[in-house]
């Protein structure tokens, strides 16, 4: 039996739909799946083959820090060591916000810069596991640090989603794309949802030397402007400037970009899906 915590979300379900082995979901947006609670009950009285923990409260807007440290940190520290305890491989989600406002290319040991509670809680969280790597050698312990992931059930994550969904939305919708004045300076790093999966698969085969964390993104920034162009070419649909909104002034991420030189070490190939390529691949299934 495989755990995935989230598994309603986008990561979550793209993963759990990928799984050839049987599989037990945990996400309380799902009153069909388990709770947390009974999820990690389950999982300290079950044999369990490996546990990939996406789930969490990701919304980089929320401010109750209580939630969000119940939530992304003591929950994520609970299941971690009953894992831990029973010899499980742990593979979770990070985030690349934990980098903050520093650009890019960014490196897994590079300082971290987070400036919302989610991103934070996220950083506290990698500190603990990598402490835990550190006293139990043997544990076999994987974080994740997700770029922007993109893809074809992102239906879900409201204003979380990337801008490539919500570009899609507004083309087929109103005809025109909404972009920031400036956006020629801002850039991401994309990553479609098929590398994401196969990168977290193969998270859960590393061996416990290979335990730490690793960066999840194409390696190559693009521009917002440029995700709008090929949306817009595809759709048929104009681009419209609108003002900087104040409330992002300092908390927005300008530029990242995944130094993927640690992932191909332990294995995985370098090359990714272009952004032109997975933007058609989205167009096909939404």
């Amino acid at each position: 039996m495989i755990v995935v915590t989230g598994a309603a979300g986008f990561i979550g379900s793209c993963l759990a739909e990928c799984l050839e082995e049987d599989i037990l979901c945990c996400d309380p947006a799902d009153s069909q799946m388990l709770t947390p609670t009974a999820c990690l009950e389950y999982l300290k009285n079950n044999d369990v083959a490996c546990v990939y923990h996406l789930g969490a409260i990701s919304q980089t807007t929320v401010t109750d820090a209580a939630a969000v440290v119940k939530n992304n940190v003591l929950f994520s520290s609970q299941l971690l060591e009953a894992c831990i305890k029973k010899n499980i491989p742990f593979v979770y989600a990070s985030s690349a916000s934990v980098y903050g406002t520093i650009e890019g290319p960014h490196r897994e040991e590079q300082e971290l810069a987070p400036v919302n509670y989610y991103a934070i809680s996220k950083a506290a969280f990698d500190m603990i596991a990598l402490q835990k790597i550190k006293d139990n050698p043997a544990a076999r312990i994987v974080g994740l640090r997700y770029f922007n992931v993109y893809g074809h059930r992102e239906h879900n994550k409201d204003d979380m989603a990337s801008p490539v969904h919500k570009f899609i939305q507004q083309a087929r919708l109103e005809g025109e794309i909404r972009i920031f004045e400036g956006s020629d300076g801002f850039k991401r790093d994309f990553v479609h949802i098929e590398d994401v999966v196969a990168m977290t698969k193969a998270a859960a085969s590393l061996d416990a030397s290979l335990s730490g964390i690793y960066n999840v993104g194409s390696g190559l920034p693009r521009s917002f402007r440029e995700v709008a162009e090929i949306v817009a070419q595809h759709l048929n649909a104009k681009i419209v400037e609108i003002p900087f909104p104040a409330h992002l002034e300092g908390k927005y991420q300008c530029h990242t970009q995944s130094d993927n030189t640690k992932l191909s070490a332990a294995g995985y190939p370098r090359v990714r899906i272009s952004l032109e390529d997975g933007i058609r691949k989205v167009l096909k299934r939404i």
